[in-house]
């Protein structure tokens, strides 16, 4: 199920703690370096966001957006994981160094988790609600890379 492209990136959802009955799903990168927790709606009423810049389009990543507090990690962090700061500078991917995998990043506050690493909850990623993003024509470039 898709919804249309955003004429912004602000326009991603991001639940608001309180809004929903909460589930805690279980994830990690694929070798283990990382291992966390989050906090948000049940199945059906996750909204996941795709991307088609060239970053995005690349990793194929499903990322679900939350505060900070909707997170938390049970091995290792952030910091045990490689940043990539790309374009604007302004936010970050992150990727475990050991096994390669995209997990989440931030920008302005906001975390992302990559959906694809929640571990044995079930969920089909493919057939949850997708927010879309242009991202290869809504977000400048500006650095020329």
């Amino acid at each position: 199920m898709s919804t249309p492209a955003s004429s912004s990136p602000a326009d991603i959802p991001i639940p608001e703690p309180g809004t929903f009955t909460p589930h805690t799903y279980e994830g990690g990168c694929h070798c283990g370096r990382v291992k966390f927790s989050v906090v948000a709606p049940p199945p059906d009423e996750i909204v996941v966001t795709g991307c088609n810049c060239s970053f995005c389009s690349a990793r194929g990543g499903r990322m679900i957006y939350m505060k900070p507090e909707s997170l938390t990690f049970t091995k290792g962090s952030f910091d045990d994981l490689t940043k990539y700061l790309w374009n604007s500078k302004t936010g970050w991917h992150s990727f475990c160094p050991v096994c390669g995998i995209a997990v989440g990043g931030e920008y302005q506050g906001i975390y992302s988790i990559n959906m694809r690493c929640f571990e044995g909850a079930g969920i089909e990623v493919e057939k949850l609600k997708l927010h879309w993003i242009d991202g290869k024509n809504l977000i400048p470039r500006v650095d020329g890379a």
